[in-house]
């Protein structure tokens, strides 16, 4: 006889939905990270900017091209505000993402341990059976052998 765990299509299930959760969280952080390289991209654009503008006080230029150069910089700044709020919503699915794995894990690990535990008590009464059965047997033999015994006396 072997063991067999009632609850195991549910532990499978579980596990199942913690794997899906591993991967969503992994997904969800490689979006963080892709988020947050963006907008520090666009910030170092931003300062490169920022230089040059600032080195149009030295050389001679024109307005016209200061005008440029400044209204290129609202634009990135329009840009980092929103690639900033992307990175901040990424970071916040990838948090939630992590609830949700963690979730899933510990669903997951509840089932675990009651499935361990199961077999640790089938394990036990297994090993009762067999001592019995091997206890019968051996009484048996015995009982026989005193028949045979007693029958040769």
């Amino acid at each position: 006889m072997s063991f067999k765990f009632r609850l195991q299509r549910v532990l499978d299930m579980r596990s199942q939905n913690e794997q899906e959760a591993a991967g969503r969280l992994a997904q969800a952080q490689s979006d963080a990270e892709a988020a947050r390289l963006a907008c520090a991209a666009l910030e170092e654009v931003r300062a490169a900017g920022s230089v040059a503008l600032a080195g149009a006080g030295v050389a001679p230029t024109s307005v016209a091209h200061l005008r440029a150069v400044g209204m290129v910089l609202e634009h990135l700044d329009r840009h980092i505000e929103v690639a900033d709020q992307a990175a901040g919503a990424a970071e916040r699915q990838a948090e939630i993402s992590l609830t949700e794995y963690r979730d899933a894990f510990r669903d997951r690990r509840v089932l675990d341990r009651l499935r361990e535990r199961h077999l640790e008590s089938w394990t036990v009464e297994a090993g009762q059976r067999d001592r019995v059965a091997m206890d019968e047997i051996a009484l048996t033999r015995f009982a026989s052998s005193m028949a045979r015994t007693g029958t040769e006396g």
